[in-house]
């Protein structure tokens, strides 16, 4: 078996390792087992790939648990962390499948803490669909949390007091153009055309 082992820069503290020329992870230099040459082409054999394959598999597990320690994170991102290390799909989906049986990886929990998150913030409803479709989470895990957190009167009562600070920060605008350029905002920020248009008649 073929091992080649390179480094993004000179000063880098992590190599890339290719076996036959596939792309199985990186490692940190200093856990580099004594037999690796590093930056070098050599032949290794099943028992020394065995031991590399076993210290890719722990590097890549305390990634990913630092990685979810700090915040809440989804499968899909805990992929990316991985897939940008070069980790091999076997390693990655093992470890993606012991977070989720562990619970360290809850994507119906990560959505309600997104959700929750976006609403403080006082987006649309169009928009917040948006960026939960952006996470790559499965529309039947969020869509029935968004039903249950959103509140259609508490997103009404925050759209007209959003729109009117924005309109008292227009300084004597015309009336159509504050209208229009009032609408606009909005919409950008993912209302429901009905829903500006009721908050606009309210606040008149």
């Amino acid at each position: 078996m073929t091992l080649r082992t390179i480094a993004k820069t000179e000063k880098s503290r992590d190599l890339t390792l290719f076996l036959d020329d596939r792309c199985v992870g990186t490692l940190p230099v200093k856990v580099l087992p004594l037999f690796v040459r590093p930056f070098q082409v050599q032949e290794i054999d099943r028992e020394e790939a065995a031991e590399l394959w076993a210290l890719l598999k722990s590097h890549a597990r305390s990634l990913l648990l630092y990685y979810l320690a700090k915040a809440e994170h989804s499968e899909h991102q805990s992929r990316e962390l991985l897939k940008k290390r070069g980790f091999d799909k076997a390693i990655i989906d093992e470890l993606i499948d012991y977070c989720k049986e562990k619970k360290f990886i809850d994507d119906a929990r990560y959505s309600e803490i997104y959700i929750r998150s976006w609403l403080k913030r006082g987006i649309g409803l169009k928009l917040l669909r948006s960026k939960l479709r952006e996470q790559r989470i499965a529309q039947s895990i969020w869509e029935p949390l968004l039903e249950e957190m959103y509140e259609p009167e508490a997103g009404f009562d925050t759209l007209k007091t959003q729109m009117q600070k924005y309109i008292s920060r227009q300084k004597e605008m015309p009336y159509n153009k504050l209208k229009d350029k009032t609408f606009g905002y909005f919409v950008n920020k993912g209302f429901d055309l009905d829903l500006i248009a009721g908050a606009w008649r309210a606040l008149q």
